[in-house]
């Protein structure tokens, strides 16, 4: 797993234990899309970080 999601993944558990509901639920939408992303096409893989990085910047200018 790419370091940035893995930081991703640290983020969401600590604000579901700070309930933090804008934090959780941008993190969720930000998983949801690299997940989709990696099972997307003919088969499963695995993102690199720079991949992870454009998975985001893309969903950040879907939202703009």
């Amino acid at each position: 797993m790419s370091e940035l999601k893995d930081r991703l993944q640290a983020d969401l558990t600590t604000a579901m234990r700070g309930r933090d509901e804008l934090t959780t639920g941008t993190l969720r939408m930000a998983l949801a899309a690299i997940t989709a992303e990696e099972v997307a096409g003919s088969s499963a893989r695995e993102l690199s970080d720079e991949e992870v990085l454009k998975v985001l910047a893309r969903e950040a200018k879907k939202r703009r």
